[in-house]
């Protein structure tokens, strides 16, 4: 593997330092090279001194480079990661009030509805001036796509470009820690004010394996079983459920447990995902789950470069580092992606995004699903799980769908796709609605650079 480069789009992120966390642990890593690409240039030095630091001190010998333009870092790729992400935390709160002045009602106000339109309409053009890059500096890397609207953005790259392309999310890795802990299998030691299920440390044990399928940010666990004696957890899970009063449940998992309830399958990733997707959420049900509306500020997510500053602070010896490197968050997982694409070797990996293309039989293919897979040297493919039970299929596909609607209105400014996509939505109540929240998304976001 030495002579292979990973190229990270966006290092200023959040998910650079999980992903150093992890690059250490595994000596297949050492000799390759991996560039950080940060168009602020202050950031993009103390990440690269972070990394440079644990490097020297624990002899990698991993070719460290940085870059403010992806150009510079592209030629030579095998693995590209995009962690990138336009005005992150403030442009999330301006899709909140998108949708409050409509009088709207989703939790996360993120991947799903209104919310992901206006967010794609800022991401995706930017992947896809990435992926013209890729095109034509490395033509044979695979493009990782890990930053939201996750499912809107791959569905552009897929629909529209020749890159070769999957997504990631770490929203399995929250299932199975919300799974575990209601079964009472889990070693974590949660700290009692943790709010929701966006913990920052939320890794599952591995007492359990789940399969899950369905799409990003609602699968859907098709089967839970103990790691040690294969034995089936759903009768045990659901009779802890149907036992417990719900406010012994986990937060952040309550309403989840309360659909589960009612459909019979446990859904991911964690409630204030599901009641965005989901519209039967209403406000009895949501204050007896204690659901709340996402707290932008409190997201762990997104480092400055002052925030970037403290973590190097804390890594002054090699036992800082050593404390530093043991950690493990959720989303460590995507680092396992390049250690087996890049390694040779063929593997199991629990959740990737890619069109259906008959994995779930009774969605479409043109579906960009969330499925177990097999990852390999130039080799991605999903796992046929086999169908979908018929009454979580229209919930899936509704958003399906609508994220290929969007993909395409959002890639070629078409306002009547947006409408389209619009006018299928739960929580568009009305043609005049659809258009007014159209008018509103488009002109709010013309401060950045959009199709529209």
């Amino acid at each position: 593997m030495s002579n292979k480069k990973i190229v990270l789009i966006g290092s200023g992120s959040q998910f650079t330092e999980f992903y150093l966390q992890e690059l250490f642990k595994y000596p297949e890593f050492k000799g390759i090279t991996l560039a950080f690409v940060d168009r602020k240039i202050e950031r993009l030095n103390v990440v690269k001194g972070i990394a440079d630091k644990i490097n020297k001190e624990f002899d990698w010998g991993i070719n460290f480079e940085g870059h403010t333009d992806r150009r510079d870092a592209l030629p030579g790729a095998d693995v590209v990661y995009c962690f990138a992400a336009v005005n992150y935390k403030e442009a999330w709160k301006m899709d909140r009030q998108i949708c409050n002045r409509h009088d709207l009602n989703p939790y996360e106000f993120h991947t799903s509805s209104v919310s992901a339109l206006s967010m794609g309409s800022r991401h995706v053009p930017m992947v896809l001036a990435m992926c013209k890059d890729i095109e034509e500096l490395c033509p044979d890397a695979w493009f990782i796509l890990d930053n939201n609207p996750l499912r809107v953005i791959t569905a552009a790259v897929l629909r529209n470009t020749k890159t070769k392309c999957f997504g990631y999310c770490n929203g399995h890795d929250l299932s199975q820690s919300g799974i575990e802990e209601i079964l009472g299998t889990s070693d974590m030691d949660e700290p009692d004010d943790a709010q929701g299920w966006e913990r920052e440390f939320m890794v599952a044990d591995g007492n359990v394996s789940i399969q899950l399928l369905g799409i990003n940010h609602m699968h859907w666990a098709i089967s839970i079983r103990d790691v040690r004696t294969g034995e089936d957890m759903y009768p045990k899970l659901r009779k802890i459920i149907n036992e417990t009063p719900v406010e012994k449940l986990p937060l952040g998992f309550r309403y989840s447990a309360e659909v589960m309830k009612r459909l019979g399958y446990f859904p991911g990733c964690g409630d204030t995902h599901i009641v965005d997707y989901m519209w039967c959420i209403d406000d009895e049900i949501a204050k007896l789950c204690d659901v709340q509306a996402f707290d932008v500020d409190a997201w762990f997510g997104g480092r400055d470069k002052d925030a970037w500053a403290e973590i190097a602070a804390r890594i002054s010896d090699k036992q800082s580092m050593q404390e530093f490197l043991k950690q493990r968050r959720t989303g460590w997982q995507s680092v396992q992606i390049a250690r087996i694409m890049l390694g040779g070797r063929y593997e199991y990996f629990p959740s990737i995004n890619i069109l259906n293309n008959g994995c779930i039989p009774n969605m479409s293919d043109d579906a960009v699903i969330e499925t177990p897979g097999v990852l390999g040297p130039d080799f991605v493919r999903g796992i046929q799980m086999g169908p979908l039970p018929d009454h979580l299929v229209p919930y899936c596909q509704l958003h399906a769908t609508q994220a290929n609607l969007m993909a395409d209105a959002i890639t070629f400014g078409d306002r009547e796709k947006a409408l389209h996509a619009l006018l299928m939505d739960p929580y568009v109540s009305s043609v005049n609605k659809a258009h007014e929240v159209l008018d509103d998304l488009i002109k709010t976001n013309s401060i950045y650079e959009t199709n529209w």
